[in-house]
């Protein structure tokens, strides 16, 4: 993942530098038609889609406002100084990072600092008392513990067991550790059958605890149990359509498909992540969850999302619109998957993952404008038509067929599965960029 990360920044550091070179490009070629202008008093066309006019020793440029010829080219001069020093920075630091990228292949990174990095970093502060420093490190390092179950042991871990009403839980010296009355604050009939279960039924048991600290600096403990639940009920059938979604970072657009594909109706429901502490964004996340829960329910039809990477996505955004950059940090993905998943299980529906890929440019050119849906209610149109394999409606219109290669015609022709059209979207999207 390191090297991936990497990788990924040294890519994003090379387009930086493309585009850059790109703009260079363009203001030599208008100090080139300046110069010319000067000379021979007419006006070239510095490159291809330029819209600099020059009038009577004047330059217009496309937003109206106008320069004298000399001092906009003092003004190209500074410009092309400036653009020449940033890519030598850029080159700079790309030449660093491959440099760093190399030494991560030589030398994988093999430290791990229990307690957290930042824990561990207050210990250079001189106002850091020290004494007190060791002690809050050494709680977040020994803060939890858990202890895995296996299914081959009598009460489903080898290290705990239960007798009567109290938990008793074995140490590495043999001593033994009692928790009187225990009891779970939920499920704990389920607990109590999984340990009475028989040999061939037995399921493994973890048991988690946290050592917490108030502000008075009364410690106490808190015991919980993971088991493995399992959903006899859950409806995961597609024979009477779908639930799909498009997750956003601040929004969530939902579809409901019958059998044949057809779109029956949709909502979206909106929150607002700006301004929030990480608490605050968790809990509107939950609640906006909870609502796409019970409309899975209510329909009682499984649901169809995508399958999202944003880890190497996030570290491209070096050099990207500031904007852009923020939304996608507050973007929440696992979150948002992670409450859908225990609404899944709460609510008795299943969940289905895909890939997508170009769904948002097929909603765009086949669905946005005929149903009256915006982009992001046409892209959860498409995941659940993607998700249902449900080809013949999402082939290109024929009159885009002309931008295609012979081969993607090909596969559009005589393909038969989801993955024979993603060619041909592909080249679509491409021949559409920055339209």
């Amino acid at each position: 993942m390191y090297q991936r990360t990497k990788e990924k920044d040294i890519e994003t550091r090379n387009q930086k530098i493309k585009r850059t070179q790109e703009e260079l490009e363009k203001k030599q070629g208008i100090k080139s038609s300046l110069r010319t202008y000067f000379k021979s008093g007419i006006w070239e066309r510095p490159y291809p889609k330029c819209r600099i006019t020059m009038e009577r020793n004047q330059i217009f440029l496309p937003n109206g406002t106008y320069f004298p010829a000399e001092e906009y080219e003092r003004k190209i001069e500074r410009s092309i100084r400036r653009l020449k020093t940033r890519i030598a920075l850029l080159e700079s630091s790309k030449k660093r990072a491959i440099q760093r990228l190399e030494w991560l292949k030589k030398f994988p990174p093999k430290r791990i600092v229990f307690g957290g990095r930042k824990q561990y970093q207050k210990k250079d502060n001189p106002k850091v008392d020290r004494e007190q420093w060791k002690q809050e490190f050494f709680e977040s390092r020994h803060a939890s513990m858990s202890l895995p179950g296996r299914h081959t042991s009598k009460n489903c871990n080898f290290l705990v067991r239960k007798e009567e009403r109290n938990l008793i839980v074995k140490c590495m010296d043999g001593k033994e550790t009692v928790f009187k009355q225990f009891h779970l604050a939920r499920q704990q009939e389920l607990w109590e059958e999984m340990l009475q279960a028989k040999k061939q039924e037995r399921k493994a048991i973890c048991y988690n605890f946290q050592l917490k600290r108030e502000k008075t600096g009364r410690r106490y403990l808190i015991v919980s149990v993971t088991l493995l639940l399992e959903n006899k009920y859950c409806n995961e059938s597609l024979e009477k359509g779908c639930v799909s979604i498009d997750l956003n970072y601040d929004h969530v657009a939902i579809s409901e498909l019958d059998e044949k594909g057809n779109r029956l109706e949709g909502t979206v429901i909106r929150f607002s992540p700006e301004l929030k502490t990480k608490g605050q964004i968790s809990e509107k996340i939950g609640r906006v969850m909870a609502k796409v829960g019970r409309y899975c329910a209510e329909r009682k039809k499984p649901l169809i999302m995508e399958d999202l990477d944003t880890t190497l996505a996030k570290h491209g955004m070096k050099y990207g619109c500031k904007k852009k950059n923020r939304h996608a940090s507050l973007f929440a993905y696992r979150k948002m998957t992670t409450c859908l998943e225990n609404q899944a299980y709460k609510q008795s529906f299943g969940i289905y993952k895909m890939n997508p890929a170009y769904t948002s440019q097929m909603g765009k050119f086949l669905y946005l404008r005929p149903f009256g849906l915006s982009i992001h209610e046409a892209a959860s149109y498409t995941i659940g038509l993607k998700g249902m394999g449900i080809r013949e409606k999402l082939l290109p219109d024929e009159r885009l067929l002309v931008l295609l290669s012979e081969k993607a015609k090909e596969q559009l022709k005589n393909g038969t599965d989801i993955v024979s059209i993603i060619p041909a979207w592909k080249q679509l999207t491409k021949a559409f960029r920055g339209v």
